[in-house]
């Protein structure tokens, strides 16, 4: 038996050599990979939030990883860096005004008793004033808060939050966004909103609604203010109300308990302007020995969400650090070891890698790299991007985008053989994140994901939960379907995804779709498509890409969320007139609504 053993040992030497060399050197990757997850989540850098000064210290550290590993500034005139500026909230000017009309009536102080909401236009009002509750309209739960009440050319009172307080599953929930109330007066010709936190329940805080942007680059159409109840009950007492009475009648009745307040009539000024900031996108060449000069793109985003601005899901986020390591320190801790690894390997196109900022603001630095591109366009063969990858449970990843190339396929599955990951493949090109701008562009994309959490946009979104083995499994993919596409000059065609499998890969937040596709990037009223799903009831209509959405039935819209609500209030088969700017002029167009894959009707 011994002999045999031994016999059986010397056979397999240099087999288990090599499994312990891989071993050893997919060890050292995974601790490469967790100590830079580690610095990009760190406290330092307060949550890489763009435009702040911990996003410009995390990019210079990323541009000065990239020279460390050999590649080249790729950003212009030497930099690694493409700067951008964009739309980064508001600023409020010296001259916000609430006050009553009328000799002796109060004027209200500035940041004390109101404040401008970061989405109000600027402007003057004066009007009377009218109560319209809660502000909501729910025409599937038979309750309109705007019934029988005229709000034209009116100054609109409400109350934030619904007749079930602030509960996130209250059946009114999906009707509480202030954006959504703000739009909803505005539609009814109102010319101003003031929200107030009425006193119910006892635990409702009486503060300011917070100075806190969003997704969107575009004002709500109308001046809106946050005000404190103290301003709620004096302009209810003149109709012989108060504020707690008002909000009694509706929780307890069930029913709105909307009124206008005759004879109260305010002066409102609105001065408010954006605030723009300058981030960078960081870019690292290493350059191929082709002359056709083509290069691959690998991406990730370094970006996140700061000290708890913009798009938390925290329940009460300002200040909390949101560390962002799984989104995306994991990204690009991926990218920079596929820079290291990469750098070492001989090919024929070119490689530029992109940490890209403003990601979370609406994937604004890879639109920016797509609209002003460091290469021509043409020149890209494909993109790859790797966002979220650093929760691999079980050997599971998604690979979206093979649909993109019909040599996609094929490439990932002989890539994946020797690893062997669960692939979950799916063919659209479009997708929350920064590969969507290039498929938009007509360029073929892979996205790597390993899913979706409950710390997603959260402070608990932390390095101890991050499984750095897994992204060096997820390294160790796209390493051989990239290396493979740069060691050849074999053609990668592109090919635009059908209808129904883009789909498949797209959000299902409503139960109607149209395949128009924002681009999040576009400042101005309006919803700039970046391009439109092939076979989609948008490109059926005769939408096209560039095309500016500027009102969605009788709706009017000015911005993206103006357009989600137009479409959480229609079902699949309706057909809605829609009016896009094309070319300077206003185009009408009729779009039979579609339905998404498993979705209510």
């Amino acid at each position: 038996m011994k002999t045999r053993a031994l016999l059986l040992l010397v056979a397999a030497g240099p087999c288990l050599a090599a499994h312990t060399s891989y071993g050893r050197a997919h060890n050292e990757s995974a601790e490469r990979i967790r100590a830079d997850v580690v610095r990009l989540a760190g406290p330092a850098w307060e949550g890489r939030r763009a435009g702040t000064k911990g996003a410009d210290q995390a990019a210079e550290w990323i541009a000065a990883e990239f020279e460390r590993s050999g590649l080249k500034a790729a950003g212009g005139a030497g930099s690694y860096f493409q700067a951008f500026t964009f739309v980064d909230g508001v600023d409020l000017g010296p001259k916000n005004r609430l006050a009553l009309q009328g000799e002796g009536a109060p004027s209200w102080r500035m940041g004390e008793d109101f404040r401008p909401l970061a989405f109000s236009s600027p402007g003057a009002v004066a009007g009377d004033v009218v109560f319209a509750g809660y502000g909501i309209v729910a025409s599937d739960l038979g309750y309109d808060d705007y019934a029988g009440l005229d709000v034209k050319d009116k100054v609109v009172l409400l109350l934030r939050h619904g007749p079930d307080g602030a509960d996130p599953h209250s059946k009114y929930s999906a009707f509480t966004p202030l954006r959504l109330k703000v739009s909803n007066a505005r539609d009814r010709g109102a010319r101003a909103v003031l929200v107030a936190t009425g006193p119910r329940p006892a635990s409702a805080t009486d503060e300011l609604v917070a100075l806190r942007g969003d997704a969107a680059l575009a004002d709500a159409g109308i001046p809106a203010f946050t005000v404190r109840r103290a301003v709620a009950e004096v302009l209810l007492r003149r109709a012989g109300l108060s504020l707690e009475d008002a909000q009694r009648r509706i929780d307890e009745g069930g029913r709105p308990a909307s009124v206008a307040l005759g004879g109260v009539k305010l002066d409102i000024l609105a001065d408010v302007s954006p605030r723009r900031s300058t981030t960078r996108n960081v870019l690292g060449l290493l350059p191929g020995a082709a002359a056709t000069q083509e290069a691959v793109v690998i991406g990730a985003h370094y970006d996140h969400l700061g000290l708890g601005m913009g798009a938390s899901l925290d329940p009460s986020p300002d200040g909390k650090l949101h560390a962002g390591a799984d989104d995306n320190a994991s990204g690009v801790g991926a990218l920079l070891e596929l820079a290291r690894r990469l750098a070492a390997q001989p090919r024929r196109r070119a490689i530029l890698f992109a940490a890209f900022g403003a990601e979370e603001e609406g994937t604004l630095g890879s639109s920016h790299f797509v609209k002003a591109p460091p290469l021509p366009l043409e020149r890209v063969v494909a993109m790859v991007n790797m966002d979220m990858i650093g929760r691999l449970r079980e050997d599971a990843l998604a690979v979206q985008g093979v649909g993109t190339s019909p040599r996609w396929p094929q490439l990932v599955e002989q890539a994946n053989a020797p690893l062997g990951l669960k692939l979950k493949t799916s063919e659209g090109g479009y997708g929350p994140s920064d590969h969507s701008p290039f498929y938009a562009a007509g360029r073929p994309v892979l996205f790597f994901f390993t899913g979706a959490h409950e710390d997603y946009h959260r402070p608990s979104d932390t390095v101890d939960r991050i499984n750095a083995a897994g992204i060096a499994r997820v390294v160790d993919l796209v390493e051989a379907i990239v290396a493979r596409v740069a060691a050849s000059d074999e053609p990668v065609p592109f090919t635009r995804v059908a209808a129904e499998k883009e789909q498949q890969t797209a959000t299902r937040g409503f139960r109607v779709w149209v395949g128009g596709i924002p681009d999040y990037s576009a400042e101005g009223p309006g919803v700039r498509f970046t391009g439109v799903t092939a076979g989609s009831p948008a490109e059926k209509a005769g939408v096209q890409a560039g095309d500016v959405l500027v009102r969605f039935g009788e709706k009017e819209v000015r911005n993206v969320y103006d357009y989600t609500y137009a479409l959480a209030e229609r079902k699949p088969g309706d057909t809605v007139t829609i009016v896009v700017k094309r070319a300077g002029g206003d185009v009408p167009l009729e779009v039979v609504l579609g339905s998404r894959p498993g979705a209510a009707r």
